[in-house]
C-alpha cells in the first residue's frame, strides 16, 4: 500500500477509534479498501454481558490475585530436562542450525505410564514469546519464556493454555507453570461472575506488555469463528479454589480474555501465527501475523501498529507480503523477515498443528506414516522476491520469536518435543 493512501486511511480511522475515560479503545467503525486487512475490536461477548474486563474484576473480588512471578513462578510444580537429545528414542530427532540453548518438558522419568508434556496427544504447543518481547528484557527480574497450547480431539473443549517458564534460575532444568486462558463472564444485572475456556488453536502468541496477545484460529468449538487476535490482561491473572478450580480442569490459575479483534477487512486472513516487532527504528512496535498454507500457495504475512498503550494503533493494517508454503512462524527483523516452515510431504503424528490448520480432524493412515523431516529457516532479505534457506530447524518447527540475534522456536510432536533458540549470528 502506498503511503498517500495508508495516510488517508489512518485518518478515517483515528476519530472512531479513540480512547475512552475508563482508558479503553472502543471498536472502530472504519472499513478498509478491499483487499485490506481490517481488524475490529470487540470488548464483551454481547450486549448482554459486561466488559470482559468488568467481568474479570468481579471474579477477582472472590478469587485471589496471582501475581506472574511472585506466585505463578515462585511457586512453579513443573520442571523441564536437560536436552541431552531432539528425541525421547534413540535416533530420533534434528539438531537445528545454530543452536545454542535448549529444554525438554519433562525431566528423565522411567514411569512410561506418567502423562508428562512432552509427550502427551492431548496437549500441542504452538507459539511462543518471552519477557524480551512483553518488556524489552525481565520481568520482576525473570526471564520468561511464554508458550501457548491448543487441546486436541476430547480436550479440544479445554481451550488453551500458557506455559510460563522461569529460565532465569536454572535454564538447564527450568520451572514452568500451565495457565489456563479463559473467557469471564458477566450478565448485566448480575453481581457474579464466572468463565469459560477459550476453545481456539493458539497459533501463535506475542507479549506486548500486560497484554499477551494470542492467534485466533477458531476451533470446532470455538464461539467466535472470524478469527483475529485475542488480548488477555496479565494484570487480572487469579487463582482458582474448590468448586473454581473444577471449572479450570484442575488448574491452579486462570488468565482472562480483556479484549479481542475480529478480522472484518477485505482480505480474509486466517491468523495462524503471531509475533512481535520491537525492531523498527523510529517506529511503533508491531503485531505480526501469518499465515499457514498447504496447498502448495505461499502464505500471506501482515503487520499492524501498536499503540503505546499497548492496542492495535486503528486496526488497519500497515504492511503485508507474501512467504512460503507450510510456515509455521514468522518474524519481521529490521527490513528482513524469518519464517519457521515444514517441509513439502512432511508429516507428523496425528493431530499436529499442520493437519489441524488445515482444517482436517487427523490425517489419512497414509499420511501419518511419512516420516517427519527437519524443519527449515528461511531467511527474506528486505521481504522482497523470494526467501532463501538460512538453515534446518528440529522436527516439528511451529512459531518463532526474536531476541536480540536469536531466533526463539519450539517443535511440537509427542517425543520430539523441545523448546529451543538458534544463533543467527553464526
Amino acid at each position: 500500500m502506498d503511503t498517500t493512501r495508508r495516510t488517508i486511511l489512518r485518518g478515517m480511522a483515528a476519530a472512531p477509534l479513540a480512547a475512552t475515560a475508563g482508558g479503553l479503545l472502543v471498536p472502530s467503525t472504519a472499513r478498509a479498501a478491499p483487499g485490506d486487512f481490517a481488524l475490529t475490536m470487540r470488548l464483551s461477548p454481547s450486549q448482554y454481558h459486561r466488559n470482559w474486563s468488568a467481568a474479570a474484576d468481579t471474579l477477582r473480588r472472590r478469587l485471589p490475585h496471582a501475581d506472574l512471578v511472585r506466585d505463578v513462578l515462585r511457586r512453579a510444580k513443573r520442571a523441564g530436562g536437560i536436552l541431552r537429545s531432539w528425541g525421547d528414542r534413540p535416533g530420533e530427532g534434528v539438531e537445528p542450525t545454530g543452536f545454542d540453548y535448549g529444554f525438554a518438558w519433562d525431566p528423565d522419568t522411567k514411569d512410561p505410564h506418567r502423562k508428562l508434556d512432552g509427550k502427551t496427544a492431548q496437549w500441542y504447543p504452538q507459539g511462543i514469546s518471552t519477557s524480551v518481547d512483553g518488556y524489552g528484557g525481565t520481568v520482576g527480574g525473570r526471564k520468561v519464556v511464554a508458550v501457548s497450547w491448543y487441546g486436541y480431539e476430547n480436550y479440544e473443549n479445554r481451550g488453551a493454555r500458557i506455559s510460563f517458564i522461569d529460565v532465569t534460575g536454572d535454564p538447564k532444568r527450568p520451572r514452568y507453570e500451565h495457565v489456563l486462558l479463559v473467557e469471564p463472564s458477566q450478565p448485566h444485572g448480575s453481581d457474579t461472575a464466572t468463565f469459560n475456556p477459550v476453545i481456539m488453536h493458539a497459533g501463535g502468541v506475542a507479549w506486548v506488555g500486560n497484554f499477551l496477545y494470542v492467534a485466533n484460529l477458531p476451533g470446532r468449538l470455538a464461539p467466535f469463528k472470524q478469527g483475529g487476535v485475542s488480548a488477555f490482561d496479565l494484570t487480572r491473572m487469579v487463582k482458582v479454589e474448590g468448586a473454581d478450580k473444577r471449572k479450570a480442569f484442575g488448574y491452579d490459575y486462570i488468565l482472562p480474555l480483556h479484549h479481542l479483534y475480529e478480522n472484518r477487512g477485505g482480505g480474509r486472513l486466517r491468523h495462524s501465527q503471531l509475533s512481535l516487532d520491537r525492531t523498527r527504528r523510529n517506529e511503533p512496535h508491531s503485531l505480526i501475523v501469518s499465515e499457514f498454507r498447504d496447498d502448495g500457495s505461499r502464505g500471506r504475512v501482515v503487520r499492524w501498529s501498536l499503540a503505546p498503550t499497548g492496542y492495535l494503533a486503528d486496526g488497519l493494517s500497515d504492511e503485508d507480503w507474501l512467504s512460503k508454503p507450510y510456515v509455521q512462524g514468522a518474524v519481521a527483523v529490521g527490513g528482513d523477515a524469518y519464517y519457521a516452515a515444514n517441509v513439502r510431504g512432511s508429516k507428523g503424528p496425528r493431530g499436529s498443528g499442520a493437519s489441524m490448520e488445515s482444517g482436517q480432524s487427523g490425517e489419512s493412515r497414509e499420511s501419518r506414516e511419512r516420516a517427519p523431516k527437519a524443519g527449515q529457516l528461511w531467511l527474506h532479505k528486505g521481504r522482497k522476491g523470494g526467501p532463501k534457506k538460512h538453515g534446518t530447524l528440529a522436527i516439528g518447527p511451529e512459531d518463532l520469536s526474536y531476541d536480540a540475534g536469536r531466533l526463539w522456536c519450539l517443535a511440537e510432536h509427542p517425543h520430539l518435543r523441545r523448546v529451543y533458540r538458534i544463533n543467527l549470528r553464526r
